[in-house]
């Protein structure tokens, strides 16, 4: 039995059932993608070698290239996705989500050493989004998408250098990336990026709580006003708890999420997305 399924990466996702047990194959034909993927499944490889409070990570039982296409195997997971979970969940299962989501960026950052951060890595990165919107026209004839990347380049070009933990993160941590199996939550689509701080993955999740990134993307119907709620509730709680505790979170939170949002903008096709980032991106600029 194989059974497709569609990713947000632009990889195949199969599910494949072999000596009675189901299997997650992953796969790429794109020459561009072919090593990333490698580096994504050995990321998400290592992260599973270690025990965390209610998270666990999908197993990767192998890893095939070729010059033509990777293919990485995996662990299958009985689960729920973040809306059918959160419909259901009572106060006591949210407190767990949060609890678990502390912990698990906890030992991110105790994994990690404060390093001093160069402002040309982010200049380098946005000159590198500027080049991609340029080949969109699109982008070129709209006035507004102008002002905000004039208003990023002066916040890039006034960057300091930054202090930040250095070492490890998920790099895509959003609740579409979470599975959720009764108090069980397993990450899946671990990314590689331009910096790997556990800073990237608050601001992923707080995509998610804050912004609603994940509930624009989903295309069933659910209880807004229900998940609002929780989302307020977790955005609030996790950026307490972090903006007390470390120097690094205030300081830089929000020029992270401002290269977060920006690195999604040149993938925008459809309008509704287009107008949430504009949207986004001048909070995030002038708030």
């Amino acid at each position: 039995m194989e059974i497709q399924v569609k990713g947000h990466s632009g990889c195949q996702i199969d599910i494949v059932s072999e000596n009675r047990q189901l299997y997650v194959y992953k796969s790429t034909r794109d020459p561009k993608y072919l090593q990333r993927l490698v580096l994504q499944a050995m990321k998400q490889k290592q992260a599973s070698l270690v025990e965390y409070q209610h998270i666990r990570i999908p197993t990767v039982f192998e890893i095939q290239k070729d010059e033509k296409q990777t293919v990485v195997k995996m662990q299958y997971v009985y689960s729920k996705n973040f809306v059918e979970f959160f419909e259901q969940a009572g106060f006591e299962q949210i407190e767990y989500l949060i609890g678990a989501l502390k912990y698990f960026i906890e030992y991110e950052i105790n994994q990690c050493k404060l390093q001093v951060i160069s402002p040309e890595i982010f200049q380098r990165k946005f000159a590198d989004i500027c080049v991609k919107l340029e080949q969109n026209g699109r982008y070129i004839n709209d006035g507004e998408i102008r002002s905000i990347i004039d208003d990023s380049q002066s916040c890039f070009d006034s960057l300091s250098e930054m202090l930040l933990p250095i070492g490890i993160s998920h790099g895509d941590l959003t609740f579409s990336n979470i599975l959720f199996n009764g108090n069980n939550y397993y990450l899946i689509d671990f990314l590689d990026g331009f910096i790997e701080t556990p800073l990237q993955d608050i601001a992923k999740i707080r995509q998610d709580t804050a912004y609603r990134w994940s509930q624009l993307m989903y295309t069933k119907h659910y209880d807004e006003v229900r998940l609002g709620i929780i989302c307020d509730k977790i955005d609030d709680e996790l950026d307490s708890y972090f903006s007390n505790k470390y120097q690094w979170y205030r300081d830089h939170y929000k020029t992270i999420q401002l290269m977060n949002i920006l690195r999604i903008l040149p993938y925008a096709h459809e309008e509704k997305v287009i107008c949430y980032l504009k949207n986004i991106l001048n909070t995030l600029l002038h708030e």
